[in-house]
Parts: C-alpha cells; sequence; structure tokens
C-alpha cells in the first residue's frame, strides 16, 4: 500500500529501519520483499534464539534457587533480557502501525536537518557499541574464571573442560547479542527518532508562528501561512496520539523494568559484601543499561511536552495585536489547544517524563526498603 520506506528518497528513518532490518524486525526492506521465504525464516530463527535464551536461563536460575545470593545475581543480569524480549514481542504485534505511522511521516514532506540524522545514526552507534562491549566484557571476564556469564542450562556440562565452556560461552551469546540485545537497541532507534522527529517540528512551528507579520500588503499570505500552520499542527497531534496508541505498552514495561532493577540492584548491594567486587560491578553496570535507556525515553518524552507547551508561548509573543479579529481569534483557538501539550504515555498512567523518571527510581527504592525492612 505505501511501498517500501527505504526506497523512497533519503529520509530520517532510513539507518534505524535498516537496523531493524538487519535484526530481522523489518520485512518492508527491498531484499526481504525480494526474498520474502528467507527473510521469515530468518526471523522466526531469531524468535528462537531469544526464546531459547530465556528458557534455558529460566532453568538455570530455578537451578541455582538455593543460593539466594548466584539466584539474585543471575535474575539481575537477566531482568534486562526479559525486557527487551517483552518489548520485541510488543513491537513485532504493532509493527504495521507502525509502518503506517512512518509513511505517513516521510511522506508528508517534513523536513529534518542533516545535522539531526547524523546525531541519530552518531547515538545508534554509540549505544550498539556500549551495550556490546559490556557483554563481552563480562563474557570475557566470566570465561577467565571459569564461569558462564549467565548461569543457563545447556545439554552438557559446561565445567568439564575448557572447551565446553567456551562453547557453551559461545552459545549464549549467539542467543543474547543480535535476538536481544540489538533488536532492543534498534527499536529504541526508531522510537527516538520518531520523537526526535515530533520535537523538531514543534520548534519548527513556534519560529513560524512567530515569523508572522502582518500587514496590508502581506495580509493573504500571513492567512495562508496561518492555515498551514494550523494543519501540521493538527497532523502532529494525530501523530503523537498514533504513537501513544502503539507504543503505551512497550513504555509501560520499560518503567517496570527499571522499577525492578533498580529495587533488585539496591537489595543485591546490602546482600552482597565489598570483597565480591565482580558481582558489585556486574550489578551497577547493568544497572547503567537499564537506567540510560529509561533515561533516554524520559528525556525525550520531557522534551515533547515542553516544546509542544511552547507552541501557546509563541502564539501569544506573536504580532497578533495587528490582526484582524476574525485571524484574533483563530490564534486563541490554536492558543487553548496547545496548552494541553502533547505527551507519550507508559500504559495510560503517566507520562514519559523527567518527572515520571525521578517517580520510577523512588518507587524501586521504596520497593527496595520494605523488602530490607522484611529481610532484616
Amino acid at each position: 500500500m505505501f511501498g517500501s520506506l527505504l526506497e523512497l528518497s533519503d529520509n530520517f528513518f532510513a539507518y534505524n529501519l535498516k537496523y531493524l532490518f538487519f535484526v530481522g524486525l523489518w520485512p518492508d526492506d527491498p531484499w526481504a520483499k525480494e526474498n520474502p521465504t528467507l527473510y521469515k525464516m530468518y526471523e522466526i530463527t531469531t524468535h528462537i534464539l531469544s526464546v531459547i535464551f530465556l528458557i534455558t536461563t529460566g532453568i538455570g536460575t530455578y537451578q541455582i534457587k538455593d543460593d539466594v545470593v548466584l539466584l539474585m545475581t543471575n535474575l539481575d543480569k537477566c531482568l534486562v533480557a526479559y525486557n527487551f524480549v517483552a518489548k520485541v514481542a510488543i513491537f513485532v504485534s504493532k509493527r504495521r502501525q507502525v509502518e503506517i505511522l512512518i509513511s505517513e511521516i516521510v511522506n508528508s514532506g517534513d523536513q529534518i536537518a542533516e545535522e539531526r540524522k547524523k546525531m541519530m545514526l552518531t547515538m545508534i552507534v554509540v549505544i550498539t557499541g556500549f551495550c556490546t562491549s559490556i557483554v563481552a566484557a563480562f563474557s570475557a571476564l566470566a570465561l577467565y574464571h571459569n564461569e558462564l556469564s549467565v548461569e543457563a542450562w545447556m545439554p552438557f556440562d559446561p565445567m568439564e573442560s575448557k572447551m565446553n565452556l567456551l562453547t557453551a560461552s559461545q552459545l549464549l551469546a549467539i542467543t543474547i547479542v543480535v535476538p536481544v540485545i540489538w533488536r532492543a537497541i534498534a527499536m529504541q532507534g526508531i522510537v527516538c527518532s520518531i520523537i526526535m522527529y515530533l520535537c523538531d517540528q514543534l520548534v519548527e512551528l513556534q519560529e513560524r508562528i512567530r515569523s508572522l507579520e502582518l500587514s496590508s500588503m502581506t495580509e493573504r499570505a500571513v492567512r495562508e501561512e496561518f492555515k498551514d500552520i494550523v494543519k501540521k499542527h493538527v497532523r502532529l497531534m494525530g501523530y503523537s496520539q498514533d504513537m501513544n496508541k502503539i507504543f503505551e505498552e512497550y513504555f509501560l514495561i520499560q518503567n517496570l523494568a527499571v522499577t525492578l532493577e533498580l529495587c533488585l540492584n539496591a537489595l543485591m548491594a546490602t546482600m552482597v559484601g565489598f570483597e565480591q567486587k565482580t558481582l558489585l560491578v556486574t550489578f551497577f553496570a547493568f544497572l547503567c543499561v537499564a537506567l540510560m535507556n529509561a533515561y533516554i525515553y524520559c528525556y525525550l518524552g520531557n522534551e515533547m511536552i515542553i516544546q509542544s507547551g511552547n507552541i501557546a508561548l509563541a502564539a501569544y509573543e506573536s504580532s497578533w495585536i495587528s490582526w484582524p479579529l476574525d485571524l484574533q481569534k483563530d490564534l486563541v483557538i490554536l492558543l487553548r489547544v496547545a496548552q494541553k501539550p502533547l505527551y507519550l504515555s507508559a500504559g495510560g498512567m503517566v507520562a514519559m517524563s523527567i518527572q515520571t523518571y525521578s517517580q520510577t527510581l523512588y518507587n524501586g527504592y521504596s520497593i527496595f526498603a520494605v523488602l530490607n525492612d522484611v529481610v532484616a
């Protein structure tokens, strides 16, 4: 219906869509359309690998249930993966809606600065490198200590020989790097790029509103420009609503996972002594990954709230005093509408913002405090 988005001229989402294609989440790519069976097999195989990781680590966690410290350590490591896999399931179920939304944005004709495209690409590369480096570093450290990076069931004994341990580590890497970590980064890239697009267009609308200068010579042009501004504002509001419908469960899982991760890390910090430095560093590293992902979403969501609210400020600061009465009334309507900011919802309960991020951290600490009192 919309054609391949990657066949369109260079657009803001090209890098993100290509990344999604590489990790088996975007069958709209030209190559995938030419080889649908092969790509479907690749996509299903990647899904299966992520499920295998969940099953094997679940069994491995159950097998160490008697060792509380080791059990909590494994849960801490696996929680990030469980969060990512759950978000993949939501993304796949809403993928067609995402495709429609992106198609509408790309075909809208809105312009994106080249600097923003480069920043988006840089963010993808940096986050991919950062997350992959953490996993690689802890896998190498585990091998050095003759351990698995994550306790998982294997059809053979990993501790029987160095070769068995190396094989088990490679199997874990195959089931987590592309199927879990890189997929999560690809989804984060497309979500963040849509939010950044909305923020940039809202800023552009503010500039256009402030630049309206009405005179007897320019009245007709100003009226046309104002009409176009209103149409674009309505369109951006529609994009925001569509995004909320698509990603509200996605953001809810994100917030819940961060709350649990913080609670689990705080609880483990009280149970593990400073002599177990490796475990403490592991907790901190995985917590940093979770907090970084959550902060990016909340920061961009907060920016969207601010910039959409600034539309009303821009309308007030325009030279409306010299406008005809009918145009002033139209401006008042725009101002009233813009006073209700656009936001991203997490499960329809809270808006993604810096305040929500702080509340999520507070909730995690509160749960930890209650559990710590019970354990004590």
